[in-house]
Protein backbone atom coordinates (compact mmCIF):
# COMPACT_ATOMS: atom_id res chain seq x y z
CA UNK A 1 0.00 0.00 0.00
CA UNK A 2 2.84 2.17 0.23
CA UNK A 3 2.78 2.99 -3.32
CA UNK A 4 -0.91 3.47 -3.59
CA UNK A 5 -0.16 6.23 -0.74
CA UNK A 6 2.78 7.95 -2.78
CA UNK A 7 0.73 7.63 -6.51
CA UNK A 8 -2.66 9.03 -3.80
CA UNK A 9 -3.85 11.80 -5.94
CA UNK A 10 -2.80 11.10 -9.48
CA UNK A 11 -5.25 9.52 -12.26
CA UNK A 12 -3.96 5.78 -12.43
CA UNK A 13 -5.60 2.31 -12.21
CA UNK A 14 -3.86 0.49 -9.94
CA UNK A 15 -3.66 -3.37 -10.92
CA UNK A 16 -3.33 -6.18 -9.44
CA UNK A 17 -1.47 -8.75 -10.64
CA UNK A 18 -0.66 -13.10 -9.84
CA UNK A 19 1.89 -11.96 -7.03
CA UNK A 20 0.16 -9.44 -5.59
CA UNK A 21 -3.35 -11.51 -5.42
CA UNK A 22 -1.67 -14.36 -4.00
CA UNK A 23 0.32 -12.60 -1.83
CA UNK A 24 -2.27 -10.42 -0.42
CA UNK A 25 -5.70 -12.14 -1.37
CA UNK A 26 -8.92 -10.65 -1.42
CA UNK A 27 -7.89 -8.44 0.71
CA UNK A 28 -5.57 -6.24 -1.25
CA UNK A 29 -8.24 -5.77 -3.59
CA UNK A 30 -10.90 -4.58 -0.89
CA UNK A 31 -8.94 -2.21 0.75
CA UNK A 32 -8.00 -0.77 -2.68
CA UNK A 33 -12.09 -0.17 -3.65
CA UNK A 34 -12.06 0.79 -0.13
CA UNK A 35 -10.22 3.61 -0.77
CA UNK A 36 -11.97 4.30 -3.86
CA UNK A 37 -9.04 3.41 -6.35
CA UNK A 38 -9.74 2.35 -9.46
CA UNK A 39 -8.58 -1.18 -9.81
CA UNK A 40 -7.70 -3.75 -12.60
CA UNK A 41 -7.42 -7.40 -12.19
CA UNK A 42 -5.42 -9.09 -14.49
CA UNK A 43 -5.26 -12.65 -13.31
CA UNK A 44 -5.85 -13.77 -17.37
CA UNK A 45 -8.45 -16.20 -16.65
CA UNK A 46 -8.42 -18.93 -19.10
CA UNK A 47 -9.97 -22.06 -18.29
CA UNK A 48 -13.42 -23.83 -19.27
CA UNK A 49 -16.29 -21.53 -19.64
CA UNK A 50 -18.27 -22.51 -16.70
CA UNK A 51 -15.37 -22.25 -14.33
CA UNK A 52 -14.23 -19.03 -15.78
CA UNK A 53 -17.94 -17.42 -15.93
CA UNK A 54 -18.12 -18.23 -11.94
CA UNK A 55 -14.48 -16.75 -11.50
CA UNK A 56 -15.76 -13.43 -13.43
CA UNK A 57 -19.03 -13.28 -11.16
CA UNK A 58 -16.64 -13.04 -8.34
CA UNK A 59 -14.40 -10.37 -9.80
CA UNK A 60 -17.56 -8.29 -10.74
CA UNK A 61 -18.76 -8.56 -7.12
CA UNK A 62 -15.28 -7.04 -5.80
CA UNK A 63 -16.29 -4.12 -7.70
CA UNK A 64 -13.16 -4.19 -9.84
CA UNK A 65 -13.14 -1.73 -13.03
CA UNK A 66 -11.87 -4.49 -15.08
CA UNK A 67 -10.61 -7.52 -14.90
CA UNK A 68 -8.55 -9.58 -18.30
CA UNK A 69 -8.96 -13.29 -19.90
CA UNK A 70 -7.28 -15.00 -22.30
CA UNK A 71 -8.58 -14.89 -25.91
CA UNK A 72 -7.39 -18.60 -26.46
CA UNK A 73 -9.98 -19.19 -24.17
CA UNK A 74 -12.42 -19.09 -26.87
CA UNK A 75 -15.87 -18.17 -27.98
CA UNK A 76 -17.64 -20.06 -25.28
CA UNK A 77 -15.86 -18.86 -22.85
CA UNK A 78 -15.87 -14.95 -23.50
CA UNK A 79 -19.75 -15.66 -24.00
CA UNK A 80 -20.19 -17.45 -20.91
CA UNK A 81 -18.50 -14.61 -19.11
CA UNK A 82 -20.83 -12.34 -21.24
CA UNK A 83 -23.61 -13.36 -19.73
CA UNK A 84 -22.79 -13.65 -16.09
CA UNK A 85 -21.69 -9.86 -16.73
CA UNK A 86 -25.37 -9.36 -18.41
CA UNK A 87 -26.61 -10.31 -14.88
CA UNK A 88 -24.51 -7.66 -12.94
CA UNK A 89 -24.80 -5.01 -15.31
CA UNK A 90 -25.38 -2.34 -12.51
CA UNK A 91 -21.74 -2.80 -11.86
CA UNK A 92 -20.53 -4.53 -14.81
CA UNK A 93 -16.58 -4.08 -14.91
CA UNK A 94 -14.88 -4.14 -18.55
CA UNK A 95 -14.11 -7.42 -20.00
CA UNK A 96 -10.58 -7.06 -21.74
CA UNK A 97 -9.26 -9.75 -23.63
CA UNK A 98 -5.37 -10.95 -23.76
CA UNK A 99 -4.26 -11.32 -27.16
CA UNK A 100 -0.44 -12.37 -27.17
CA UNK A 101 1.59 -11.42 -24.73
CA UNK A 102 3.99 -8.97 -24.48
CA UNK A 103 7.21 -11.55 -23.87
CA UNK A 104 6.57 -13.48 -27.33
CA UNK A 105 8.31 -12.10 -29.96
CA UNK A 106 8.27 -13.73 -33.40
CA UNK A 107 10.74 -16.50 -33.22
CA UNK A 108 9.22 -17.85 -30.31
CA UNK A 109 5.83 -17.48 -31.57
CA UNK A 110 6.56 -19.39 -34.15
CA UNK A 111 7.65 -22.08 -31.81
CA UNK A 112 3.85 -22.31 -29.88
CA UNK A 113 2.22 -21.80 -33.55
CA UNK A 114 4.06 -24.48 -35.25
CA UNK A 115 3.65 -27.14 -32.05
CA UNK A 116 0.09 -26.70 -32.06
CA UNK A 117 -0.59 -26.82 -36.03
CA UNK A 118 2.56 -27.72 -38.02
CA UNK A 119 2.49 -24.08 -38.97
CA UNK A 120 4.60 -21.21 -37.82
CA UNK A 121 2.07 -17.95 -37.78
CA UNK A 122 3.23 -14.22 -37.07
CA UNK A 123 2.58 -12.58 -33.65
CA UNK A 124 0.65 -9.58 -35.54
CA UNK A 125 -1.89 -11.94 -37.77
CA UNK A 126 -2.56 -13.87 -33.99
CA UNK A 127 -2.91 -10.91 -32.35
CA UNK A 128 -5.48 -9.72 -35.08
CA UNK A 129 -7.10 -12.77 -35.90
CA UNK A 130 -8.08 -12.62 -32.05
CA UNK A 131 -9.05 -9.04 -31.94
CA UNK A 132 -11.65 -9.06 -34.78
CA UNK A 133 -13.12 -12.60 -33.61
CA UNK A 134 -13.28 -11.16 -29.63
CA UNK A 135 -15.30 -7.90 -30.66
CA UNK A 136 -17.82 -10.43 -32.06
CA UNK A 137 -17.76 -12.67 -29.28
CA UNK A 138 -18.22 -9.39 -26.62
CA UNK A 139 -15.15 -8.24 -25.17
CA UNK A 140 -15.09 -4.40 -24.25
CA UNK A 141 -11.47 -4.35 -24.37
CA UNK A 142 -8.44 -5.72 -25.85
CA UNK A 143 -5.03 -6.05 -24.44
CA UNK A 144 -2.28 -6.21 -27.11
CA UNK A 145 1.80 -5.04 -27.44
CA UNK A 146 2.37 -1.22 -29.18
CA UNK A 147 3.68 -3.05 -31.56
CA UNK A 148 0.34 -4.46 -32.79
CA UNK A 149 -1.77 -0.99 -31.96
CA UNK A 150 -1.44 0.39 -35.38
CA UNK A 151 -3.54 -2.73 -37.07
CA UNK A 152 -5.79 -2.90 -34.50
CA UNK A 153 -6.54 0.98 -34.50
CA UNK A 154 -6.92 0.65 -38.68
CA UNK A 155 -9.40 -2.62 -38.63
CA UNK A 156 -11.31 -2.25 -34.79
CA UNK A 157 -10.74 2.21 -34.60
CA UNK A 158 -13.21 2.44 -31.53
CA UNK A 159 -12.63 -0.85 -29.60
CA UNK A 160 -10.54 -0.10 -25.84
CA UNK A 161 -7.16 -1.01 -26.07
CA UNK A 162 -4.99 -1.37 -23.59
CA UNK A 163 -1.41 -1.47 -24.08
CA UNK A 164 1.37 -3.47 -21.64
CA UNK A 165 4.78 -3.63 -21.76
CA UNK A 166 5.50 -0.43 -21.45
CA UNK A 167 9.40 1.23 -20.76
CA UNK A 168 11.15 4.43 -20.60
CA UNK A 169 13.08 3.52 -23.06
CA UNK A 170 12.06 1.42 -26.19
CA UNK A 171 14.33 -2.17 -26.35
CA UNK A 172 13.77 -5.51 -24.82
CA UNK A 173 16.11 -5.71 -21.48
CA UNK A 174 14.19 -8.07 -19.77
CA UNK A 175 11.42 -10.60 -20.12
CA UNK A 176 9.08 -8.63 -22.35
CA UNK A 177 10.23 -8.33 -25.90
CA UNK A 178 7.34 -6.04 -27.84
CA UNK A 179 7.81 -2.98 -25.68
CA UNK A 180 7.31 0.93 -26.66
CA UNK A 181 7.73 4.20 -24.50
CA UNK A 182 4.29 5.84 -23.13
CA UNK A 183 4.71 8.55 -25.70
CA UNK A 184 5.11 6.34 -28.80
CA UNK A 185 1.84 4.11 -27.61
CA UNK A 186 0.01 7.49 -27.09
CA UNK A 187 0.89 8.04 -30.34
CA UNK A 188 -0.49 5.10 -31.71
CA UNK A 189 -3.55 5.37 -30.28
CA UNK A 190 -3.54 3.47 -26.82
CA UNK A 191 -6.45 3.89 -24.24
CA UNK A 192 -4.85 2.82 -21.53
CA UNK A 193 -0.97 1.56 -20.68
CA UNK A 194 0.17 -0.64 -17.93
CA UNK A 195 3.16 0.14 -16.61
CA UNK A 196 5.13 -1.78 -13.77
CA UNK A 197 8.55 -1.77 -13.50
CA UNK A 198 9.50 1.58 -14.23
CA UNK A 199 7.47 2.84 -11.40
CA UNK A 200 8.27 0.32 -9.15
CA UNK A 201 11.48 0.12 -9.37
CA UNK A 202 12.14 3.87 -9.37
CA UNK A 203 13.99 5.46 -6.31
CA UNK A 204 10.87 8.22 -6.58
CA UNK A 205 7.98 6.50 -8.15
CA UNK A 206 5.68 9.50 -7.78
CA UNK A 207 7.96 11.48 -9.99
CA UNK A 208 8.39 8.93 -12.63
CA UNK A 209 4.55 8.21 -12.58
CA UNK A 210 3.89 11.76 -12.89
CA UNK A 211 6.74 12.17 -15.89
CA UNK A 212 4.76 9.40 -18.01
CA UNK A 213 1.63 11.15 -17.07
CA UNK A 214 3.03 14.25 -18.55
CA UNK A 215 4.51 11.55 -21.88
CA UNK A 216 0.67 11.20 -22.53
CA UNK A 217 -1.07 14.65 -22.06
CA UNK A 218 1.68 15.83 -24.37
Amino acid sequence: MRFVDVLDDLPVIFKVGFELFLGGGHEVVRELVHRKKRVFLDLKFHDIPNTVARASKLATLMHVEMFSVHLAGGSMMVKAIRDVLSETSSISPKLLGVTVLTSFDDVRWAEVTKAMTGHAVETSDSVLGLAEHAVSWGVDGLICSALELPLIRKRLPKVFVVVPGIRLVASGTDDQARVMTPEMARKGGADAIVVGRPIIESNDPRLSTESILKQLAD
